[in-house]
């Protein structure tokens, strides 16, 4: 008896500790799909290892029916929706589009649920629940990372795809906008907190769609956070603010909205109370895709909220008859003038971009009568920050002098192309260990008259190594030579 007592026993620890494994198991596999994929009965969100977001939401609201899709990206050439509708060969439903990238295992809505009599695909493979979920994102890219970005998208890649393929010939492109260049962009300090308008003022933008009832499109967004375009607002209160006045960051706010008894509501949360929106994060990128059919023509609208002047936006909706509301605020709207000045501009005619060569060239033997500044030509390769989506460059309005980080060497040459070197100009072939100190690393400027300089200098200054002696005293022209290997261009105020 006693044995049999201690054999039930046995029996039961070793119960106990395989339940306990087993529970283990199953609720780490489940936090782990939570992770993965969030699902209610009106809405499911999948988030990929790329960090691609996937929301599907159900829009039941009387007679308007539908699902709506949206991307959320970091990188404009990653859409894993895009490719999926590449590995699948066709345009995938709402459905097919879920089953292809939840975590398998995770349930399905169901709004999302596929009809027994719709085949899934011929293909096996495709049959399998999260089949995409991984050979989605080596399409186009694997694990490259995400580029780095200077304007909001590249027009070339922004335009070339809509997720779930264009309807017809994208009906409103509008590209390379900020509040301080675009028109459909105007003032929303009335209706924003003071606190948001301390720094300068917000901007929104309103782009209504109506009588439709298919609606795809494409925005990338950037904020720009800088001295200049301040995001930070002070002396908020309530939320987070636990002792007042406190301090938090605003950023531009992008909404997807459908019209219905007479409300907008967003498509992040059709029931609430208050329509959410996404916030772009400070000197973030972000790009939305998104998709939506319904049964019944309404209403759509795209919509920024909180922008700054220097904040950058590109739009794509394969949609026509796109109306740009800007009479709310009796037009006093964005556009230029209409904020903070933007702090970039055209290339000045004096400064030129050189392909291939490897030489910056300041060039005082050219200069016409009453010109000041040299010509100044630049590698591109050291002017990327600079780049803007049409293949050209912007650079700041107000600077007066330069700095080069990266130069290997440089050379003073006069207007017969003879090398110069005395007591005033110096020639040093190595910058990289000139006197035991790199200054490669830590740069060589120069400054002067150059464009709107808040103290109106009238000398030159090279500074050591580049030349000896504050002012730079010119006996006749010259021209500096410095020679640029991987290296980055600093316009100084």
């Amino acid at each position: 008896m006693r044995n049999l007592k201690i054999s039930i026993w046995i029996y039961s620890c070793i119960f106990l500790l395989v339940s306990c494994e087993k529970t283990d198991i199953t609720e780490s596999k489940d936090n782990n799909s939570e992770q993965l994929s969030e699902v209610s009965s009106t809405e499911a969100k999948i988030t990929l290892s790329n960090g691609n977001t996937i929301r599907f939401h159900n829009i039941d609201d009387g007679q308007l029916k539908g699902t709506f899709i949206l991307e959320e990206s970091d990188c404009n050439e990653c859409s894993v929706l895009s490719n999926i509708n590449k590995l699948a060969g066709r345009e995938l439903s709402e459905q097919e589009a879920f089953w292809a990238l939840s975590d398998p295992g995770t349930r399905v809505p169901s709004f999302l649920e596929i009809n027994k009599k719709d085949a899934l695909s011929k293909n096996l493979e495709l049959q399998q629940q999260g089949w995409a979920r991984d050979a989605a994102l080596d399409l186009p890219i694997a694990d490259e990372g995400i580029p780095r970005r200077i304007i909001a998208c590249k027009n070339r890649d922004f335009t070339s795809s809509i997720a779930y393929g264009f309807l017809g010939t994208p009906e409103f492109v509008a590209l390379d906008k900020t509040p301080n260049n675009y028109n459909g962009f105007v003032n929303d300090c009335a209706s924003v907190p003071a606190s948001y308008c301390n720094k300068g003022p917000r901007y929104r933008l309103h782009a209504v769609m109506n009588k439709i009832k298919k609606w795809k499109g494409k925005i990338c967004a950037k904020s720009v956070q800088n001295r200049n375009n301040d995001h930070i607002a002070s002396n908020i209160s309530g939320g987070f603010c636990q002792s007042p006045p406190c301090d938090a960051y605003v950023g531009p706010e992008l909404y997807f909205e459908y019209y219905s008894n007479g409300k907008w509501r967003s498509m992040k949360n059709p029931n609430g109370a208050y329509p959410e929106g996404f916030e772009v994060p400070a000197n973030t990128t972000k790009v939305y895709s998104y998709s939506w059919k319904t049964t019944t023509n309404t209403s759509f609208r795209l919509r920024v909220k909180n922008a700054m002047g220097q904040d950058q936006f590109d739009f794509m909706m394969d949609r026509e008859d796109v109306v740009i509301e800007d009479d709310d605020d009796g037009g006093n709207g964005g556009g230029n003038g209409g904020g903070n000045d933007d702090d970039t501009g055209p290339i000045p005619d004096y400064i030129s971009v050189s392909g291939n060569s490897p030489y910056m060239i300041i060039d005082f033997t050219s200069l016409v009568d009453d010109q000041i500044n040299p010509q100044i030509s630049i590698p591109s390769s050291a002017l990327t920050a600079f780049e803007n989506n049409e293949g050209g460059y912007e650079i700041p309005q107000e600077f007066c002098g330069i700095r080069i980080i990266g130069a290997s060497s440089f050379q003073w040459m006069n207007s017969g192309n003879d090398v110069i070197e005395n007591d005033t100009f110096n020639q040093v072939s190595d910058l990289y260990d000139f006197q035991g100190i790199n200054y490669t690393l830590g740069g060589i400027q120069f400054n002067g008259p150059l464009n709107n300089c808040p103290d109106n200098p009238v000398n030159w200054h090279f500074q050591y190594p580049l030349a000896n002696g504050n002012p730079t005293i010119f006996d006749e022209s010259l021209k500096l030579l410095i020679e640029v290997i991987d290296g980055e261009v600093i316009f100084l105020d």
